[in-house]
This record gives C-alpha cells, structure tokens and sequence, in this order.
C-alpha cells in the first residue's frame, strides 16, 4: 500500500495493544470511571479479548510515521 501522506510504501503488519484492552474512538478520551461507550461520538475499533493480545491489521510508513487501518 502507498501512504497517502507522503506517498512511500507501506509496510504491512499488525496493530496491537495490551492484554485484555480494546480500541475505540471518540471525540475525547473519557475518564477512567466513565462509561466508554457512552462518550460522545465513540466507535467500536475492536472488540475485547479477555487474556489475549488485541489486533488489527495495519499499514505503517516508517518515513512519516503514518498508520492506517481498516476496521
């Protein structure tokens, strides 16, 4: 895949976090004893995975530090 900010390939791979997490989006990063699905504009990212490694696969372009995913 081409990066779309600077135009250099991409390197292919996967996105990961932390055991028993899951990403999300939203307009802003609600407090830790907030319901994280209730903040305004959230979007599920992955789901959680109790005990395992969270993943998605992904797009880095190492020369601007960009990455994509699809979800």
């Amino acid at each position: 895949m081409t990066c779309p900010n600077c135009g250099k390939k991409m390197r292919m791979g996967y996105l990961f976090g932390s055991k028993d997490g899951a990403f999300s989006f939203a307009d802003e990063v609600p407090g830790v004893f907030e319901n994280a699905k209730k903040a305004k504009g959230f979007v599920e990212i992955s789901t959680l995975k109790a005990s395992h490694r969270i993943q998605i696969k992904a797009n880095c372009c190492e020369a601007c530090r960009m990455v994509t995913f699809q979800y």
